[in-house]
């Protein structure tokens, strides 16, 4: 199963896939069944799949990003407790 289709998600290469793989079934309402549709599908899907590992990575990155400045933020406050005698 595909994710939303709704343009503002996807790149302009996935918009355009969409749309080819839109157009084929509405002009083969009935060689879609048997695969004439097949090749814009899998080309939609691998379009679909990179867009997801692209987002992935970047998610990832930003995830360590903020967990680094997490445990920068939690460390400056040890430092200090640690200075005011609060912390042994």
């Amino acid at each position: 199963m595909h994710p939303d289709l709704s343009p503002h998600l996807h790149t302009e290469e996935c918009n355009n896939l969409t749309m080819e793989f839109k157009n084929c079934n509405i002009e083969h309402k009935v060689l879609r069944f048997v695969g004439r549709c097949d090749k814009v599908y899998d080309r939609m899907v691998h379009c679909f799949h990179l867009e997801r590992q692209a987002k992935r990575i970047k998610n990832n990155e930003e995830a360590k990003q903020h967990q680094a400045l997490v445990r920068q933020r939690m460390l400056a406050e040890m430092r200090s407790d640690r200075e005011k005698g609060i912390v042994n």
